[in-house]
């Protein structure tokens, strides 16, 4: 019998699967950070009524799942990307939960998303406790996790380092190099869409003129300018896509003419410039973050990697000196206070009445590095929120706070929970949190002319709120019986 269908009889676990029109929040975050993208086969354990394999498949993607209720005769094949999404926090059986890990870890091939159910998600006033759990009115089980508690599960029983993406979500990795690559990608601040992944165009019919190169091999020239202005340099054949050599291929085109026509006609040397300036602060970060953390995998870069520091630093040694001296400055909380209120006066975040600099998480990587690094040891230990969300650099306690804000477009957005790191103690702490935002204009940096900063301000004078206050508390209405 599987380890997912061996249940009680009053647990109907299969009551749990939803029918989703979009992707799930672990495949879109294994979208939007690149490592679900054409070619690669992704495998869902626990696949429910299937909707992501659908969703995957018209976006061209090779997927295929497993359900015991829904899919149970369907082959359980390993594959580059496996995803146990929302499943431990089903099964009511704490043994069956880790063999459940350790199946789905057993088919992974490159990364495992292993997400569940968090503390403070949902709440839980009116569900009978049952085992580690609760019981709900539709005879399903719920297990909410702690953040701590779903790292510990992981690395217990599988081995292995994991790396936090979003509160209550982990990815853990075959290879210390696939690792190295994701955390700097991560930490640049970069996420693909997840509408990006689409079958390749159909090559375009000749036509009696012969069009122009542009038009001859737009793949190869639109992947070789992103890849420059994501890496601040040019690259290696080995490092493009097989479509873009088959395109260069097909029209009896070198990569050192399509690079030269992209410098030429693409990108602009400003551009070029500006994005290896990006990326030597994101190599320094990186590093710096993975000898604070002593990352296990830290000293194993991806032959990507390796090529980034050759360019923009020479070699490891240098990066290694002037990360260490990114690590020197987030211990002086004074030049950490410098930096929020210089970030403050050029209109990228917002200081409260504390000293605390609060920020749009869609900006911070436009923060000074030595925030960047500052927010990066935070999410390090959480990952990062889902959706949009505010994040708030403490630097007297050393506490950076995130708020979800699922509702940014109101005159007042108001959030309902705050995920709190607090980085001398290394904890992480989920709780709820209601409180309206009051500042909105000056934290998304909205135009001080903007009708939004007039309502604010007619705000705090009818409810007599102080001009620096950033927030206000709001106190939820009791449940009615």
């Amino acid at each position: 019998m599987s380890d997912l269908t061996a249940s009680a009889q009053t647990i109907r676990r299969h009551r749990t699967a939803m029918v989703r029109h979009d992707l799930s929040q672990p495949v879109a975050l294994l979208v939007r950070h690149g490592l679900i993208v054409p070619g690669v086969r992704v495998f869902d354990y626990g696949c429910g009524q299937g909707d992501d394999l659908r969703i995957l498949s018209a976006g061209g993607i090779e997927a295929a799942g497993w359900d015991p209720h829904f899919l149970p005769d369907a082959s359980q094949t390993p594959a580059a990307v496996v995803n146990l999404g929302f499943v431990l926090n089903v099964i009511e059986d704490p043994a069956e939960r880790r063999k459940a890990l350790t199946k789905a870890w057993a088919l992974t091939e490159r990364v495992l998303s292993v997400a569940t159910m968090i503390v403070g998600q949902v709440p839980v006033g009116g569900l009978r406790p049952h085992g580690d759990g609760y019981l709900t009115s539709r005879g399903t089980f719920q297990k909410y996790f702690q953040h701590a508690e779903l790292h510990t599960l992981i690395t217990h029983s599988l081995g292995t380092n994991v790396v936090a993406v979003a509160p209550g979500i982990f990815f853990v990795f075959r290879s210390p190099e696939d690792e190295q690559e994701f955390l700097l990608n991560k930490r640049a601040g970069r996420r693909a869409s997840t509408a990006a992944y689409r079958a390749p165009r159909e090559p375009r019919s000749r036509r009696a003129v012969r069009p122009d190169l542009t038009e001859r091999i737009p793949l190869a020239l639109s992947e070789i300018a992103a890849f420059i202005r994501r890496r601040g340099r040019l690259p290696q054949a080995d490092e493009l896509h097989p479509h873009v050599l088959q395109e260069l291929g097909t029209q009896s085109v070198s990569l050192a003419r399509a690079v030269q026509v992209c410098l030429d006609r693409t990108i602009s040397p400003k551009e070029v410039e500006a994005a290896a300036a990006f990326r030597r602060e994101d190599l320094l970060v990186h590093h710096a973050l993975g000898l604070l953390n002593r990352s296990p995998s830290a000293g194993r870069p991806s032959p990507a990697m390796v090529r980034d520091i050759r360019i923009h630093f020479g070699n490891q040694k240098e990066l290694t000196v002037q990360a260490t001296q990114y690590l020197h400055e987030l211990a002086d909380e004074d030049l950490v206070r410098a930096a929020m209120h210089k970030a403050a006066e050029v209109g990228l975040g917002v200081l409260d009445h504390r000293d605390r600099l609060i920020v749009d998480g869609e900006r911070a990587e436009d923060l000074p590095g030595v925030l960047r690094c500052y927010f990066g040891c935070a999410t390090f230990l959480s990952g990062d929120p889902d959706g949009r969300f505010l994040l708030r650099i403490d630097a007297g306690r050393r506490r950076v706070t995130m708020w979800p804000m699922p509702d940014i477009k109101a005159s007042f957005p108001v959030t309902e929970l705050s995920v709190r790191v607090d980085l001398r103690r290394q904890e992480v702490s989920v709780r709820e949190d209601v409180r309206r935002l009051l500042r909105k204009s000056e934290v998304l940096g909205l135009s001080p002319r903007s009708r939004q900063r007039r309502v604010e301000v007619a705000y705090r004078v009818e409810h007599v709120l102080p001009n620096n206050a950033v927030f206000e508390k709001v106190i939820p209405a009791p449940l009615s019986r």
